[in-house]
């Protein structure tokens, strides 16, 4: 049966198939495939459309978890490249073993020049510098390659701890050619020198017996000849920095690695503390025949003249 509307003809077919608005959606059709095609219009507009309402869907998937690790892969490698910036950039700028350890973090490290390791050693006390490290292993390692057999320093590496700061003398084959260990408490020291004793001499059973008022300790250091001096009172600075009266000192009657602890009974604002530095055991003897009232020693055989 045919319906009505069913063309009849081949002419009426072709009529109905080439029509105006037949024609125009054809061409629609293939100018959006070709467009598609050639600039990819439609991928940008829905990447946009789902860019804008983001914030709204939830954060799941595959393909989001790897870009969330990815950007924070990013920034964990940005924060560790800059505080290796940081600690390089303290470990030269630094003018005390103090201040490096604080630029130094736990956890980090940092390579440090050698001459600029000579220079923060150099700029210590004899007294305080020899406990980090002997002039004689200094010099030993910073001979060159003859005196290490074809191994010798190749770079000085310091690590930041909790407690302070480590520092690594290695060769070219990083193998630790001599390893320094500043504890807070050392580094304390350096900086700022012993903890003052709050009260008087007499108070300190250790030096009883041992005490002389500051005119006549003062006339038997100068007593000595000069070149001993620098050897009594080694930090002088720390006395330096004190704004009240020094009373009396007294010396300690033990001897710790080759070193004998003088201390300054000061008062300052009606208040009493003791301040105490270390000299070298032999120069304390001789300090201490004078204030007995004994004639000056000869040094003896190893002894500094």
């Amino acid at each position: 049966m045919t319906l009505w509307y069913e063309p009849e003809t081949i002419s009426e077919w072709l009529k109905r198939g080439f029509s105006l608005l037949n024609i125009l959606i054809l061409s629609t059709a293939v100018l959006l495939v070709v467009s598609e095609m050639r600039f990819d219009w439609c991928e940008y507009m829905i990447g946009h459309y789902l860019a804008s309402i983001n914030s709204s869907r939830p954060e799941t998937g595959a393909i989001w978890k790897a870009g969330e690790h990815s950007s924070k892969a990013h920034i964990v490698l940005k924060n560790i490249i800059e505080e290796r910036q940081d600690a390089a950039r303290y470990a030269q700028e630094a003018t005390s073993f103090a201040e490096l350890a604080s630029g130094i973090l736990p956890g980090q490290w940092a390579n440090i020049d050698r001459e600029q390791f000579k220079r923060l050693y150099l700029a210590l006390p004899p007294a305080i510098a020899s406990e980090i490290i002997s002039p004689t292993r200094l010099i030993w390692l910073y001979g060159g390659d003859k005196i290490h057999d074809g191994e010798g320093l190749h770079r000085i590496f310091c690590e930041g701890k909790t407690e302070g700061l480590d520092i690594f003398f290695l060769n070219a084959g990083n193998r630790v050619l001599h390893h320094i260990n500043l504890d807070k408490k050392r580094l304390d020291i350096i900086e700022r020198g012993e903890e003052p004793f709050m009260g008087t001499l007499d108070d300190i059973p250790e030096i009883e017996g041992r005490i002389y008022s500051a005119d006549l300790f003062f006339n038997a250091l100068f007593k000595l000849p000069p070149e001993i001096l620098p050897d009594l009172i080694t930090t002088p600075h720390l006395l330096l920095n004190q704004r009240g009266d020094i009373l009396r000192a007294g010396i300690w009657n033990e001897v710790e690695s080759g070193f004998i602890k003088i201390g300054f009974e000061i008062r300052e604002n009606g208040e009493y503390m003791v301040l105490f530095i270390k000299a070298r055991e032999w120069a304390v003897w001789r300090l201490s025949a004078v204030l007995s009232g004994q004639r000056i020693p000869e040094p003896q055989a190893g002894e500094k003249p």
